[in-house]
């Protein structure tokens, strides 16, 4: 025993003698450690990779990492900045100082903790932050009015990505848009609608674009030529898309049902999004379709969205009549679709609804539809003949996924799963899943 650590104590010295000899090798070869001798270019990427709070602890290396990290190109004060290092500090004058301080140039500034509210200093931020290098802008204001921006922030005129939280943003008179700006996310920002869309259509590199509880817009006028993704929630009577030749996916969510007192709303809405010749991705509130049954609905509609390949109706209720002729009519006049997912709330058996789908005949423009998704599902006599409409319509139908409601169902959904069993199927490579992937069948 006493030989075995002695041995190993030997051997331990000899490891540690080499490691010394080889550290002074090192040093007589490069004159100083390899850590502090880095390129500033090694070391900016080095930094670029690690969060705020990490970086901090580089100061720790060396004395020449001491202030290195105040070199930084991004500066991310985001929750987990809150909880490393602030505990109890102000956040305020902890970024107005860091600001204050930074060298070099600033590609990225993040400011998302937890309660962050409205306030002066907000604004001698942004007059910090240089307007010749930086890309990313990001400003979540938790409480509070919305934080009236400072207009120059309009100066910068590298932003690629801007995002802002509980804001109101007016763009000052003359402002020409950002022109590389690609992302915009604004959530709950107050905004003036005409300067607004002024300022998207001067801003022509936008692919990403999410407004999210805004400033109701009477008319939302897109010119967009570099639009690919959409995503709006909140309410407009009209929408236009004016120049969005690569526009694929589209989500629409609205916040009131106001918009029904406009006439021909949802034919209009329709209208439009058959128009976009790229459009293969659709998400949309099924309610938004009641009015199509002016236009022909449930036996025909003068359009159709034929680019389109994957649908998702929200909150559709299938106990109303009109709803769902509207909604079946829709998902005919798209002959094109690979991809059905409805999220639906029913709770109520209304026996006219069963009664409207057992009348219906198997649509012979479901041939391309490959998969279906059946979320909040309940079971009641109306979901049930809605997918059997699908079973029996979808000739090249691969996959049936049943997502059971959990507050209405005791068994987890396997009576339902073993009635949709029975269901007669167009297609042979029909499988029913429930939502634990248990397969029910072929």
């Amino acid at each position: 025993m006493c030989k075995l650590f002695t041995r190993r104590k030997v051997s331990e010295q000899k490891e540690v003698h080499c490691s010394v000899h080889q550290g002074n090798e090192m040093k007589e070869n490069f004159g100083v450690d390899l850590i502090s001798n880095l390129p500033c270019t090694i070391i900016e990427n080095i930094l670029g990779y690690l969060p705020l709070r990490d970086i901090v602890r580089t100061s720790i290396l060396s004395r020449e990492w001491t202030y290195k990290w105040l070199t930084c190109p991004e500066l991310v004060f985001d929750f987990w900045f809150d909880q490393m290092f602030l505990k109890g500090h102000k956040l305020e004058p902890l970024i107005y100082d860091i600001l204050r301080h930074h060298q070099g140039p600033l590609l990225k500034f993040v400011v998302q903790v937890p309660d962050l509210k409205t306030c002066p200093e907000i604004n001698e931020w942004i007059h910090l932050l240089p307007n010749t290098t930086l890309q990313d802008f990001t400003l979540h204001v938790s409480g509070g009015e919305n934080h009236k921006l400072s207009p120059h922030l309009c100066t910068f005129q590298h932003l690629r990505n801007l995002r802002l939280y509980n804001c109101a943003f007016d763009p000052p008179p003359g402002f020409k848009g950002f022109s590389k700006l690609v992302n915009l996310d604004f959530q709950n920002v107050g905004l003036m609608p005409d300067k607004f869309l002024e300022f998207i259509a001067s801003s022509p590199k936008i692919e990403r674009l999410r407004l999210i509880n805004c400033t109701t817009f009477d008319c939302l006028e897109l010119t967009c030529p570099k639009l690919k993704f959409l995503e709006f929630h909140g309410l407009f009577r009209s929408v236009s898309f004016k120049n969005c030749p690569v526009l694929t996916d589209v989500r629409l969510t609205f916040s009131s049902l106001d918009f029904k007192n406009a006439n021909g709303f949802s034919f209009d809405l329709v209208k439009c999004l058959s128009c976009l010749p790229a459009l293969e991705e659709l998400q949309l509130q099924a309610y938004a379709l009641e009015d199509l049954v002016e236009y022909g609905a449930p036996n025909k509609l003068p359009i159709a969205l034929k680019t389109l390949k994957n649908l998702h109706l929200t909150d559709m209720y299938l106990e109303k009549p009109v709803e769902t002729s509207c909604a079946i009519c829709f998902i005919r006049r798209c002959p094109n679709l690979q991809g059905l997912k409805i999220t639906a709330f029913t709770f109520e058996v209304v026996d006219s609804v069963a009664d409207f789908l057992r009348s219906q005949k198997t649509s012979d423009s479901l041939t391309q539809l490959k998969a279906v998704k059946m979320q909040l599902f309940c079971g009641i006599e109306s979901e049930m003949e809605f997918v059997k409409y699908l079973l029996a319509s979808a000739t090249a139908l691969e996959e049936m996924t049943i997502t059971p409601h959990a507050g209405s169902i005791s068994d987890g959904g396997e009576s339902i799963l073993n009635e949709l069993k029975q269901y007669p199927r167009a297609s042979p490579r029909a499988e029913i899943i429930s939502s634990d992937s248990k397969k029910v069948g072929s």
